[in-house]
């Protein structure tokens, strides 16, 4: 029975930086923490531990909520180690069940009554929690850095609202980079309806964020 893991305090931008850790290394550590090398887990951990947050972060548009399900998900990975089948790779695995996690959480929220809003409106009205975007780029004048968080807050509430299934292939193609075959085999559906799905998603985003394109031009 595994102790609390601990995310670690680098995660508050919502957009992954990190390049995708490699396959080859994975499966080592994977193969020691099976053996019982707890170092070899933590090592997993930080690895993958800001794309799972960020991407809970955007299904679930609520810090804490991703941070408790990104701790969820490591404890689920840790007791399911043994069923994990090498011939995958470990963060196709690991991003699947960051997705079922999410949706379960997001189902959740339709049947008992959730007392944190998760809307727009939430993200962009006075919350000191919204100070999880990234600051401007050095340079930039307060009125830029200012028009800048408000934009990607704006955007981040909108891929909020976007249907579950739009926002999934959304946040893994366009926030994470996976490419349309690691989509496919994430979702475990074709590639054509990866590429549909992604469609969709982007027209509902543009239409969501049309005022704010507007207001800038």
């Amino acid at each position: 029975m595994p102790g609390a893991f601990t995310i670690g305090p680098n995660l508050n931008s919502p957009i992954s930086s990190n390049p995708e850790p490699d396959a080859q290394t994975d499966a080592v550590l994977v193969a020691q923490a099976r053996a019982g090398d707890r170092a070899s887990f933590d090592a997993l951990i930080l690895r993958h531990q800001d794309r799972v947050y960020n991407m809970a972060l955007r299904m679930l548009g609520h810090r804490e909520d991703a941070l408790d399900v990104a701790q969820e998900i490591f404890v689920t990975i840790f007791r399911s180690l043994d069923r994990f089948e090498e011939k995958a790779r470990f963060s196709t695995w690991l991003y699947r069940v960051t997705v079922n996690r999410c949706r379960d959480e997001l189902r959740r929220r339709t049947t008992v009554k959730h007392t944190r809003p998760h809307s727009l409106e939430r993200l962009t009205h006075g919350d000191p929690e919204r100070r999880s975007i990234d600051p401007p780029a050095r340079g930039a004048s307060p009125l830029q850095g200012a028009v800048a968080r408000e934009t990607e807050e704006l955007l981040a509430g909108a891929i909020c609202e976007l249907p579950e299934d739009a926002r999934e292939v959304l946040v893994m193609r366009d926030v994470e980079g996976l490419s349309y075959e690691e989509i496919a085999d994430v979702l475990e559906i074709p590639v054509g309806t990866v590429r549909s799905r992604l469609n969709r998603a982007r027209t509902l985003l543009r239409e969501r964020i049309r005022p704010i394109l507007e207001m800038e031009s």
